[in-house]
């Protein structure tokens, strides 16, 4: 996978953007993808765009990283859907806790 098939799959999934090799500053949750000394980095970030530990991976190659990628958006993309949902059931049966 490259960067541009990586794009083209976000487009088609409306899935948020990643923060590509320093383009952007990455916020909470968001797939950071970094490339350093030959190595390519993946984490999702948070609230200070720091990587979660249990979320950083390295690898040989890019291709390998952006599957990776697209992979951590895909489950940020469905959490953010089963946290909305629950919100609205919550909403619906009168309770406001998150």
């Amino acid at each position: 996978m490259n960067v541009d098939e990586l794009m083209q799959v976000v487009r088609n999934e409306r899935l948020d953007a990643p923060v590509l090799y320093g383009a952007g500053q990455p916020g909470l949750d968001d797939v950071v993808v970094r490339s350093d000394d030959g190595r390519w980095r993946v984490y999702l970030s948070d609230e200070r765009g720091e990587p979660f530990a249990a979320t950083l991976r390295e690898f040989a190659n890019e291709s390998d990283a952006l599957q990776y990628a697209l992979q951590k958006l895909r489950q940020v993309s469905a959490a953010r859907v089963a946290k909305a949902a629950l919100r609205a059931k919550q909403a619906a049966d009168g309770n406001t806790a998150t």
